[in-house]
């Protein structure tokens, strides 16, 4: 191509530059404000497309949370570019306090009785041998493994039903605020506008 840049994009610095932005959080952010106001579409459609996108990322569902937020988006007609903005809320440094918050919700709520020490690397090896078992399920058709391991789950249906409640939080809330926010601008570009015609 004749534009085409001369350097090579490395995948490791593209996984970096995701987890940390080299420009900086506080000029990302910015960025990210800037582009949901300038989406095409209504306040609502903008707003739920969003909600959507960042309620998915509350979800224990890992690797999926782009497809939920993009389903739901155009399931009932929202922006699907504003759900995978939204989806953004999940990173690498806001998963533990997700996983946090929805296990101590679901646990006070549902698992009270249960006395049981929360600790990132066990939620972590018992994820991982979750999704294990239901890969197994899929390709394999192998159910035994999936129906021993539930019976051990000792993390994932507190998070699970933990998420059920800030999934609604977060949803309702960041609908509330984005509509606001580019109706707000919407209607500072529409003034400017029509000044700039007459």
């Amino acid at each position: 191509m004749l534009f085409k840049s001369r350097k090579k994009k490395l995948l490791i610095p593209n996984v970096f530059a995701y987890i940390w932005p080299r420009s900086g959080w506080q000029r990302f952010i910015k960025y990210i404000a800037l582009r949901i106001k300038r989406l095409p579409g209504s306040p609502h459609k903008i707003a739920l497309g969003f909600s959507f996108g960042a309620m998915s990322a509350m979800t224990p569902f890992f690797g999926i949370h782009f497809l939920i937020g993009m389903f739901l988006s155009w399931l009932f007609r929202g922006s699907v570019a504003a759900s995978i903005i939204g989806n953004l809320i999940g990173n690498p440094w806001t998963f533990p306090f997700i996983v946090l918050i929805n296990y101590k919700i679901g646990k006070n709520l549902f698992f009270s009785e249960q006395e049981v020490l929360f600790n990132l690397e066990n939620v972590y090896k018992e994820f991982t041998s979750f999704f294990n078992s239901i890969l197994l399920i899929m390709f394999e058709g192998d159910f035994n493994n999936f129906i021993e391991l539930k019976q051990d789950l000792e993390f994932i249906p507190a998070i699970f039903y933990g998420s059920i409640f800030t999934c609604f939080i977060t949803f309702f809330i960041s609908y509330f605020i984005m509509k606001k926010i580019i109706l707000k601008y919407q209607n500072r570009r529409e003034q400017l506008n029509f000044k700039f015609k007459k």
